[in-house]
């Protein structure tokens, strides 16, 4: 793994992560790709395939999912630089303008551009972060919530991404990867990878991340559940979940590890009227035993 030049084995990345959690981490977006979507129909058209309709009058800066009808096209970040000026953040910039790119003509007074290369992002994350920034008061330094996990970012000119990156390290933040911020996503419980979720939960995972949205859908009642995987069983996302009953209860979406964990976590979707009863996993001819995590602090 290369962080900043330096090859970490999993114990040093690790060990990182939990010096920045308690203090505060800054990790470059570098993964990010920016779209500036601007004019008088910029939010119109942002909001035709967001699941959660936004006002302009309160919005600032809000994550939400990006659907062609049923088809899933990315998880995004949309803030908002002034009156008709929104970025949209995205780890899938060819889907996405694709997709703004072919409703233009119903909103012509909207214009989309690729500007990933004028904008620089930066994410704060550890135990400090709210306590330096809440009164902050700076017009791009936005606070965001990523499904259930609240950090905060800085968008600046690409121009002036290295000094401010220097900046915040003479403050002693911590300067962490990528790998870092999705060992805080995880300890979080976010779900990454949407994507590759099975289409026949895909709409109803989308829905329980975002309870507010407007979908016209029917869809599943699905629990978002992490568990503890107890024993030495080799579980991957092929596995499902059963009750104690040995009734199937949903599906693995991803098994990781956590610093200073000794057993790994199962994140899993699992059927609402059935939660509660789900305690094991079917491994060959045995079964491995879970446990629901409420937290992991």
């Amino acid at each position: 793994m290369n962080y900043d030049g330096v090859n970490l084995n999993i114990n040093q990345l690790y060990e990182s992560f939990l010096k920045a959690k308690k203090s505060i981490g800054i990790c470059n977006e570098a993964d990010k790709a920016k779209i500036l979507v601007s004019g008088e129909m910029a939010l119109q058209l942002i909001n035709h395939f967001s699941i959660m309709k936004v006002d302009d009058k309160i919005c600032t800066n809000f994550y939400t999912i990006l659907l062609k009808k049923k088809k899933f096209i990315s998880e995004v970040l949309v803030t908002r630089l002034s009156l008709y000026r929104y970025l949209v953040i995205t780890n899938e910039p060819k889907k996405v303008m694709r997709l703004f790119k072919r409703k233009k003509r119903k909103y012509p007074l909207a214009t989309i551009r690729n500007v990933t290369n004028e904008y620089a992002i930066f994410s704060f994350h550890g135990d400090n972060a709210n306590n330096f920034f809440r009164d902050i008061d700076y017009r791009y330094i936005y606070k965001t919530k990523q499904q259930n996990y609240t950090y905060y970012q800085l968008i600046c000119p690409k121009r002036e991404q290295a000094i401010t990156y220097r900046h915040f390290l003479k403050m002693n933040f911590i300067p962490i990867s990528l790998e870092h911020k999705r060992l805080f996503l995880y300890n979080n419980n976010v779900v990454l990878n949407i994507d590759k979720i099975p289409k026949r939960y895909r709409l109803s995972v989308c829905s329980e991340l975002y309870p507010n949205n407007i979908l016209r859908y029917n869809v599943k009642a699905i629990k978002v559940v992490t568990y503890e995987l107890k024993g030495n069983h080799l579980v991957t996302n092929k596995h499902k979940v059963y009750s104690y009953l040995r009734k199937k209860a949903g599906i693995i979406h991803c098994i990781y590890k956590l610093p200073n964990k000794n057993n790994p976590y199962i994140m899993a979707f699992v059927k609402r009227d059935k939660e509660k009863k789900v305690s094991l996993v079917k491994v060959g001819k045995q079964d491995a035993i879970i446990r629901p995590i409420l937290n992991y602090q």
